[in-house]
């Protein structure tokens, strides 16, 4: 569609040389036939232009030669000049501004060569003003339509990337939610592994207790019985505050060290485990550091319980110096924590993790048959 108009135009001149041949002189044979090869070569421009990139060029200079070899050869036809407005719009299409531009006026100054061959000056500066607004609007044309197809593909592009972005923003957003959701999970899982596991082990424990009883001592098997409960309405409470359904929290009375205090009695009751809390000073922590502290020293003990073989632990709550801290010291059988099993361990790497969690410092010393020493303290600036 956009050589449509250069087209046209061709097409105007031809009909104007037939009416000019038949009603005015007749047309030199020359004429014709450069207006022939004209023809010729400005309706195969296109695909040729496709086959040879540097053909543009060639084009150009020919048709330009043919055009102005016209003017000179018949300079009474005023109406060979519209020769060169499909020139000055292509011009423009393929060279850009700059040189299409400069194509245009050289196109007048070849023009303005009229003059010297005795052309009525009025006439042919009237033909040589009028031809050159005409070349320049042409020109402007392409110039417009050049701009409308980078705009049209600068948007493409931008339509391009900006819907490659939607599909990496949704991308990270659906790994966003998976990790989320990881994230979650993981964390419930070693909720769930800090705080029911040992009550559920514990359950086991009364279990297998309270068998025995029946068959050795049945009057003995009652307060098996009643330590079950009372574990089985611990699992419940914790699932509760675990799922929402219930408010209750360790931490929710008296701050860390009353706590521990109370989890060192719930131990002692279900598992005859005795441990001694030490704190030293007086200094509130920010809740996460609680909680995550309560968590290190209940997971701490449910290891003891289950591995150390002993029924004493020492916790030691250090809230007096630069850096606060706490120690849970046993002195069961031990373990070598550089072991596989050991450095895999889902208790050990949760404190672990814990700790990190907080800007915490996590270390365990603990040698076979030489107990164990679980350090967590503030990191130094």
């Amino acid at each position: 569609m956009r050589y449509f108009a250069t087209y046209l135009i061709y097409v105007a001149v031809i009909a104007r040389a037939i009416g000019w041949n038949q009603e005015t002189a007749p047309i030199p044979a020359i004429i014709w036939v450069m207006l022939g090869i004209f023809g010729v070569i400005l309706f195969s421009q296109q695909a040729l232009t496709r086959r040879f990139p540097l053909y543009p060029r060639w084009y150009t200079l020919l048709q330009s030669a043919l055009v102005l070899g016209m003017l000179y050869s018949s300079p009474t036809l005023d109406f060979l000049d519209l020769l060169f407005f499909p020139l000055s719009f292509q011009a423009v299409q393929f060279f850009g501004d700059y040189i299409g531009f400069a194509c245009i006026g050289g196109y007048s100054l070849g023009m303005a060569g009229l003059l010297l061959l005795g052309m009525e000056w009025e006439a042919g500066l009237t033909m040589i003003l009028t031809a050159s607004a005409a070349n320049l609007l042409m020109g402007s044309f392409a110039h417009l339509i050049d701009r409308t197809d980078r705009r049209r593909q600068e948007n493409q592009l931008l339509f391009a990337s900006l819907q490659e972005a939607y599909r990496q923003l949704r991308d990270a957003s659906a790994q966003s939610e998976a990790l989320a959701a990881a994230t979650e999970r993981h964390h419930l899982v070693r909720e769930l592994h800090d705080s029911l596991t040992q009550t559920l082990f514990s359950m086991n424990l009364a279990v297998q207790s309270a068998q025995l009883a029946m068959e050795e001592n049945p009057p003995q098997a009652d307060e098996h019985l009643v330590r079950l409960q009372t574990l089985a309405r611990s699992a419940v409470n914790e699932v509760q505050a675990l799922t929402g359904q219930s408010s209750l929290h360790p931490l929710a009375q008296g701050g860390l060290a009353a706590a521990l205090q109370r989890l060192a009695d719930e131990r002692l009751a279900q598992d005859g485990l005795q441990v001694n809390i030490e704190v030293t000073g007086q200094r509130n922590l920010p809740e996460l550091v609680d909680i995550n502290l309560y968590r290190i020293a209940q997971e701490a003990l449910n290891n003891i319980t289950r591995h150390a073989g002993i029924r004493q632990a020492l916790i030691r709550l250090d809230l007096a110096g630069s850096f606060a801290s706490m120690d849970i010291i046993d002195e069961g059988c031990g373990f070598d924590p550089s072991t596989r099993s050991h450095a895999k361990g889902f208790g050990l790497v949760g404190m672990a993790d814990r700790a990190s969690e907080i800007g915490w410092v996590l270390e365990i010393e603990s040698r076979p048959s030489l107990g164990t020493h679980i350090h967590v303290g503030e990191r130094a600036a």
